[in-house]
This record gives C-alpha cells, sequence and structure tokens, in this order.
C-alpha cells in the first residue's frame, strides 16, 4: 500500500499557501491512490523541541536518555512508514521555518536514518519526495533550484532520498500575479501525479 507522509511547517494555520498547495496535492494524491494512507506531521501545530547537547549525546550513547527520544522514534517510523514523504515549505528570512529545521535535527540520526561506516550512505532508500516551496520573492535560478528546494535536496540526500519532485509557488508578495502563479503550480501536481 502506497503511503504518504504530509509535513507542514507553515507557522500561519489558517490562510497559508503552502498548506492550501499540500492540499491541493493530496487531494490529486488520492484520486492516483485511492487505497492509500495518509500520515501527517504538523510541525507548527505541533512544536518540536530543538536539539539539545543531551538529545544529542543520547543519539550516540545508547545507555543515555533524553525526553527526546521517543519523539525521534516515532517520527523517524513514520518516514520508515512512508512510500513517499510531502514537505511544504515557506521561506522565512531566507530560510526554511525553524521548526522544520528541528523536525530535521531530531531525525537525521546514525544508524537510524544514515550511517558512516564507509562513507555516508542514507537508510531511507527507495521513497519518493515532493516539496512544494512557497516566497514571498523570486529566488530561483533560471533551470536551478531555489535555496529552500537546494538545502532540502541536500538533507534528503542525506537520508538517500533521491527521487525527489519540486513545485514551487515563488512571488506571493505580488497579489496581482498571485491567481496564475498559484494556477501555475497546480498544474505541475496535476500533470505530475496524472
Amino acid at each position: 500500500m502506497n503511503t504518504l507522509l504530509r509535513i507542514d511547517s507553515s507557522l500561519r494555520l489558517k490562510d497559508s499557501y503552502s498548506r492550501r498547495m499540500g492540499d491541493y496535492f493530496v487531494k490529486q494524491w488520492k484520486l492516483k491512490h485511492p487505497d492509500g494512507a495518509i500520515l501527517k506531521r504538523d510541525t507548527a501545530r505541533s512544536m518540536i523541541p530543538h536539539l539539545t547537547q543531551q538529545t544529542v549525546d543520547a543519539f550516540f550513547n545508547e545507555d543515555l536518555y533524553s525526553e527526546d527520544l521517543p519523539l525521534s522514534d516515532k517520527m523517524i517510523e513514520e518516514l520508515s512508514q512512508s512510500s513517499e514523504i510531502l514537505i511544504m515549505c515557506p521561506m522565512y528570512n531566507y530560510g526554511i521555518p525553524s521548526s522544520l529545521k528541528a523536525y530535521f535535527d531530531l531525525i537525521i540520526r546514525t544508524k537510524k536514518t544514515f550511517t558512516y561506516d564507509h562513507g555516508i550512505t542514507g537508510l531511507l532508500q527507495n521513497k519518493k519526495a515532493h516539496i512544494i516551496s512557497v516566497m514571498g520573492g523570486v529566488h530561483s535560478v533560471p533551470g536551478g533550484k531555489n535555496p529552500l528546494e537546494t538545502h532540502l535536496t541536500h538533507i534528503l540526500n542525506h537520508l538517500g532520498i533521491k527521487d525527489i519532485n519540486y513545485f514551487p509557488l515563488e512571488g506571493t508578495a505580488s497579489p496581482e500575479q498571485l491567481s496564475d502563479k498559484t494556477k501555475a503550480t497546480e498544474v505541475l501536481i496535476f500533470k505530475h501525479l496524472h
């Protein structure tokens, strides 16, 4: 069975472009996979703690404990169960939301999601990822990725995920063109899923 893990990170719980695009993606994904399962992780609704020295020490020493380990294990299990991962990422201050960074800090764990026995090898292979990036300005290089896509690609590759699709929505600060830009992103999603 196909399982999609949806990861939201917009601090806007209403009127969020990334959440709206995520809803559209999930609707189209369900049409393609009517028996598929959807898992949800919302880093804004359920705040994820920032990494601490105690947690890092517990990552590397099984005799140590951190109160963040059960959450880390649960989120890694969600990733492991999923065949596809959908990440909605708005740009805040030229980077990814801090809550999404905290998420990745807790799931990037040696012997759990990657190993470096003979160079770095991601352990979450054979999965697809989809990135919906939303920015007020236009930051893409012609023919290239925008900064959010580049950052998330490095992280996903580290985890072993190489099959990545990109659905940018840029220029949301210009309302006069927003309808056309939103439609263009929806068309990209539709064509990919059908």
